[in-house]
This record gives C-alpha cells, sequence and structure tokens, in this order.
C-alpha cells in the first residue's frame, strides 16, 4: 500500500529533479572493469529472461463490432468478446471522435472461451449488447448495458453446461483488465497511471511499471486502473481473487474462480457493474464513494479553490479567464501580509550596510549582538521573519492550485484566447526542427526573471538565483499543460504589479538612523 500522500510525493520529487538536473550537468563517470562485468552479466539476464517472455500467447482476436450511443463509443471482439475500447463522447480535443478512457487496456478478455466460432451478436432497447456463442459442452452469453447520462455500465457473463455429466473448470478466470505495458510507458512522463485495487475494502494502490512479477490478492472487492484523466473502476464479486499477473507485453488483473463446477444443465452469472469515465474528483465522487482520489492536505486545498473556480467559471464560461481572475482574488486576498513582508525585506534591505558594522563590532560577543539587533527591529518596526511569512503561507496555495488543475478534466479541450486552443496541452505554435515553441513558458521565464530582481534581496549573495531559478523552471514545466502554466504566468504578473505598488510606498520611508 502507498502510505506516502500525492502531496508529499510532488515536493520530493521537484526536489529531486532539481538534484538531478545539478547532479548530472556537473558529474560524468566512468565506469570500472567490474562495473562493466556486472553489466554485462545483467543484460545478460535480461535478455534470457526476453527469450521466456515471448512464449507468452498472443491476444486473440476476430472482427471488431463497432457501437456507440449519445455518450458512449465502444469498440468490441466477436471472437473472445472483450472490450477492445471504450470512449466517451465528451470532454473532446479539436478532431477527436471519442475521449478514450481504458488508455491500452482491455477489458473482461476471457481466454476459457476459445472457440472457433465468434459471438453471435444482438442489441435490444438500444443500449443492451448479446454475445452469445457454444459448443456442444458449453453455452456463453455476455451482456453488456451501456446506459446514457450515467458513468456506470454492467456486464454479465453466462456460462451454462449442456453435458449430461458434471463438468469441473479448474482455475478458471476471467481477465477483468489486461493492460498494455507499452501504454503504461509512454504515460509516466506527467501523471503516471496506477492501478488500484480494493483489499478488505481499502485501497492499495499499485504502479504497474514496477510490477515484474506475479501476485496474488484476497478478500478484493474492487479493482481500477486510472491515468491522468480517465478511471475504469470495476466493482467484483465479494471477497474475491484477484491475481496480478505480468507477461512479456501485458499485466492482467485475472478474477480467479477456482474450481467452477457446473452439473448438467446448471447455469452460473458473473456480473459485473463498472466505471467507466473522468478519473476527475468532482465527476468520479458521485458515483465512487471508496476513498481512492486523496485527502492530503494539499489536495483538500485545491478542492477548495476549484469549487470557487467553478462558480466564476458559471459566470465567466471561460476556464482561462477563471482561472486569472481567481489567482487576482488570492492575490488581492494576501496583499495586506505581503505589503508587510515586502516592507520588511525592504528595510532590511536599507539597513545592511549599519547591521554589518553592528555584527562586526559584536562578532565576540553574540549575545550583546543579540540584544542590538533586536532594538533596531523594534526601532524601526521590522519582523527579520516576515519575508518568508507570505512564502510559507500562500505555498499550499499555489501546490493545492496546481494539483486541482493538473487532471482537471474540464481543461481537456477547453480553449483559451489567441493561440491557446487546449489548456490541457501545451500552447504549441510552431516547432522548429521538431523542438516545440511553446509561449507561456517563455513568458513565465521572463515575469520570473524580473520578480526575482524586483523581490528585495537581504543576502549579495542570492543575486545569482535571480537568473538560475527561473531558467531551471523553465527547464522543468517548458512541456506543462497551458492551463498551468497560465495560472503560474498570472501570479508572476499579479506579484509584479503588487511589488510595484508596494515597493513606491515604501521608498518614502526615512531611517532614523
Amino acid at each position: 500500500m502507498d502510505k506516502i500522500s500525492e502531496d508529499i510525493r510532488l515536493l520530493i520529487a521537484f526536489t529531486l529533479s532539481i538534484l538531478i538536473i545539478l547532479v548530472f550537468s556537473k558529474i560524468s563517470v566512468k565506469k570500472s572493469p567490474v562495473q562493466e562485468y556486472q553489466k554485462q552479466q545483467l543484460d545478460r539476464k535480461i535478455t534470457e529472461e526476453k527469450e521466456i517472455k515471448k512464449e507468452v500467447k498472443q491476444i486473440q482476436e476476430g472482427e471488431i463490432f463497432e457501437f456507440e450511443n449519445k455518450d458512449y463509443y465502444l469498440k468490441l471482439d466477436k471472437k473472445i468478446g472483450y472490450i477492445k475500447e471504450i470512449g466517451l463522447k465528451k470532454f473532446l480535443r479539436k478532431g477527436e471522435k471519442f475521449f478514450p478512457l481504458n488508455e491500452g487496456a482491455i477489458l473482461f478478455y476471457n481466454p476459457e472461451i476459445s472457440l472457433e466460432n465468434d459471438f453471435d451478436l444482438k442489441i435490444e432497447n438500444s443500449n443492451e449488447i448479446y454475445l452469445s456463442k457454444g459448443t456442444s459442452d458449453f453455452y456463453c452469453q455476455k451482456k453488456l448495458f451501456v446506459p446514457e447520462n450515467d458513468y456506470f455500465l454492467q456486464y454479465e457473463e453466462n456460462i451454462k453446461n449442456k453435458v449430461d455429466k458434471d463438468i469441473q473448470l479448474k482455475d478458471y478466470k476471467i481477465e477483468v483488465l489486461k493492460i498494455d505495458i507499452e501504454n503504461i510507458k509512454k504515460q509516466r512522463g506527467y501523471i503516471p497511471p496506477k492501478i488500484i485495487a480494493g483489499i478488505n475494502r481499502l485501497p492499495v494502490f499499485i504502479d504497474p511499471y514496477k510490477i515484474k512479477e506475479k501476485k496474488i490478492y484476497k478478500s478484493c472487492n474492487w479493482v481500477g486502473y486510472s491515468s491522468r484523466y480517465s478511471l475504469i473502476f470495476i466493482y467484483l464479486p465479494e471477497k474475491s481473487t484477484v491475481i496480478i499477473d505480468p507477461d512479456s507485453k501485458f499485466i492482467n488483473l485475472d478474477l480467479l474462480i477456482e474450481n467452477l463446477n457446473l452439473k448438467e444443465g446448471e447455469e452460473k452469472t458473473y456480473k459485473f457493474k463498472f466505471y467507466a469515465g473522468p478519473s476527475d474528483y468532482f465527476v468520479a465522487k458521485n458515483y465512487i464513494k471508496q476513498e481512492i482520489f486523496g485527502k492530503g492536505f494539499f489536495t483538500i486545498i485545491g478542492r477548495f479553490l476549484f469549487i470557487i473556480l467553478n462558480a466564476i467559471h458559471k459566470i465567466f464560461p471561460n476556464w482561462g479567464w477563471a482561472i486569472i481572475i481567481l489567482t487576482f482574488i488570492v492575490k488581492i486576498v494576501f496583499f495586506p501580509l505581503t505589503r508587510k513582508s515586502l516592507y520588511s525585506m525592504k528595510q532590511l534591505q536599507r539597513l545592511r550596510p549599519y547591521l554589518q558594522d553592528i555584527q562586526k563590532k559584536y562578532k565576540d560577543n553574540p549575545y550583546q549582538l543579540q540584544k542590538e539587533l533586536m532594538n533596531i527591529y523594534k526601532e524601526y518596526n521590522i519582523n527579520p521573519f516576515a519575508g518568508c511569512l507570505p512564502t510559507i503561507i500562500q505555498i499550499p496555495i499555489f501546490v493545492g492550485f496546481f494539483l486541482a488543475l493538473r487532471n482537471s478534466i474540464f481543461l481537456r479541450g477547453a480553449p483559451f484566447i489567441l493561440w491557446i486552443k487546449d489548456l490541457s496541452m501545451p500552447d504549441t505554435v510552431l516547432k522548429i526542427n521538431g523542438i516545440p515553441v511553446n509561449i507561456l513558458p517563455i513568458l513565465m521565464t521572463i515575469t520570473s526573471y524580473f520578480q526575482q530582481k524586483l523581490t528585495p534581496q537581504t543576502d549579495p549573495n542570492q543575486k545569482s538565483l535571480t537568473i538560475i531559478m527561473p531558467l531551471m523552471f523553465l527547464f522543468i514545466l517548458y512541456n506543462f499543460p497551458s492551463g498551468l502554466l497560465l495560472y503560474w504566468v498570472t501570479m508572476n504578473i499579479a506579484s509584479l504589479i503588487e511589488q510595484y505598488i508596494i515597493s513606491k510606498n515604501t521608498l518614502k520611508i526615512k531611517l532614523k538612523k
């Protein structure tokens, strides 16, 4: 179980990104003969493992049947009867026919039903799909209910014994999810996908990229597969046994039905209710009551801010303008605190020569030095800790809003103005030799530079950060979605306006000594 909250992971990942940039820009390590030998042995082992995995059976595919209604678009395989693709006709980007929900995963693949003929297909009531076929021994029928105006779908699998004797199927299984490993690798760059399993009704989050061997989970009530924007969440029969079994191409989530016994003429039905829709908390929470969306400190603040953002969007129905308006509201709320902070920092900057003289004078008497400094702070009404206080208070706001925006389904396909056509994508205007030119990251870098330059520096040694920090963030955030960067640029511009107003008034204050 993942015991580290998403908020802490974000801060750790951010810190590690900075360290990696610094380390790899300075260090080039030459491998020793021992290291080279170890690498050769490891490569040999990996090659041997790959040779073994090549024996894995390929997915059986037959004729593809397409189904769609007002809300959903599906592709079904008629040979095995699994769901090959499921998409939503909402939150579309330009040129999309549907918004893909399964992200390289197929649903309800049953390798046990490997018959020569395809399923017979029938549609009833415009939203019920029936797939049926059989042999002299078995009859199998699958039913899929695809609703409108609802994100809950239903799947049934019925198996009937057609012979005059009992039949036992040992370790019969239904692969409720079969996840493409290559697709997992493609998604790891921004918000990595995750497998979710409900063990004794408690959520277990599993990184699919780290699954290397078979694992068995008992007392499993549900399983799911979540990506940046989409979520498949399947309710299982009570206390099911689920096997997570990787091979060379797929991670298989198998519902194990141990020793399926069918008496003469007996039939058994397995029913599944599953959610197929956005992974966005504000959509999925109406259907999924299990605690799978996180509840950290930053997450709670982010949700609160998004509620305000949504209210603004109802008045100004453009998500870009709503982000800008909310950002300025946040800055206005914190203006009194920021004003006091910048005042103290400016006063400290102007007092620096005098403070340095005192430090030299009492360098051998720490007690007297501290006393003199406190007297100066009191005389000029300066709080030496006020400079960092607004930053500390606003970090939860900044990170919370960042988390709320980064996978908001409402920004997917949402245009702003001018060149920004989709707030969930980078604002690329053109490509030069395959390299995208994104405007907002460049604006973020420029505004960050001037913001750093206008901020009073109490330590002269920190001047180099004025250039280093904006460039570092340019490198890290260059391909981030334009909605996030619009928020960041707006925050920088609001801070510049704020600093100009405060600095102009602060300059009128004269020193007493």
